[in-house]
């Protein structure tokens, strides 16, 4: 686990943006399995499917200013633990749980982005969570097609980048033209370290299959409406991997926050983490004002 010890203290790191180097990782090392960093309100970071933690790097520095942040690598991603076959979106919601329990958090603001997003509004369903911010979500989809449509493109791209084929993948500067496209809308403002370490990522990926076989992918995650804490759904405009059309119509309740993202892509928070930061904590400001009303 990398901790503050490694991580470094804040007037090392530039406002907003942490290397992975600075993390104690390298681009072509493997990842420690989970960051724990900051102190304050619990705050734990979910990662989208084929990443690692490392995808939240850029807001970590602004984060922990005020947040005990866990950020955890999920089972069968690059440097994290071992996967239970066959893997399931509930098995791995199971797992954050755990890990909240071995944290000593019962509850904590969550934050997922992609199938971390899917993960976190299955835990705020379990009452673990204070709030709940999903950033481009998995899992609520406008019908099974939405689901398939998403299989069909991860298994796609599975021959290029060489995860789930026992086929190399290709050069690793040919993949990060491929992959960074697909996680930011401008890709040429995501740092060089920090690209590198999210085209390392996907070829250790070994659940991606077995997540394509779950039966829950086509029905989704189906307990927005039921939610009880703050939660705010945001939708990148540019988002490549689960684009806007994918989603059914999603109105904002008194819970409920629903965002547009203009000007973003998949992995917003890798192009933009200013903004990203900026709607974890109105998120969590949503809760403090209910708990002081």
């Amino acid at each position: 686990m990398v901790t503050d010890r490694e991580y470094g203290s804040a007037a090392s790191v530039p406002a907003g943006i942490v290397s992975p180097m600075a993390a104690g990782t390298g681009a072509d090392s493997t990842p420690e399995p989970l960051l724990r960093t900051g102190r304050g309100a619990p705050l734990l970071l979910l990662h989208g499917v084929l990443l690692t933690w490392q995808s939240w790097t850029p807001v970590l520095g602004d984060l922990r200013a005020d947040h005990d942040v866990l950020a955890p690598t999920l089972p069968g991603h690059h440097g994290g633990p071992a996967a239970d076959h066959p893997a399931t979106v509930a098995g791995l919601a199971d797992w954050a749980e755990a890990l909240l329990d071995e944290t000593g958090w019962p509850t904590a603001h969550i934050v997922g982005n992609s199938l971390g997003g899917w993960i976190a509004l299955e835990l705020a369903a379990r009452g673990r969570a204070r709030t709940v911010t999903a950033i481009s979500p998995a899992g609520l989809w406008s019908g099974p097609s939405s689901a398939q449509a998403l299989v069909r493109k991860f298994r796609g791209m599975s021959p290029l980048i060489g995860f789930g084929s026992d086929t190399p993948p290709v050069l690793p500067g040919m993949i990060r033209s491929l992959l960074l496209p697909l996680l930011a809308h401008h890709p040429g403002t995501v740092a060089p370290q920090l690209a590198r370490a999210m085209a390392a990522a996907p070829a250790h990926c070994t659940i991606l299959d077995d997540l394509a076989e779950d039966p829950a992918l086509p029905t989704g995650f189906t307990g927005l409406p039921d939610l009880t804490v703050p939660a705010t759904v945001l939708l990148p405009e540019f988002d490549r991997v689960l684009p806007p059309r994918l989603y059914p119509e999603l109105t904002s309740t008194p819970v409920l926050t629903v965002r547009p993202l203009p000007g973003l892509g998949h992995v917003p928070m890798l192009e933009d983490p200013t903004r990203i930061t900026a709607e974890i904590r109105a998120t969590i400001a949503r809760e403090t004002a209910l708990r002081s009303a």
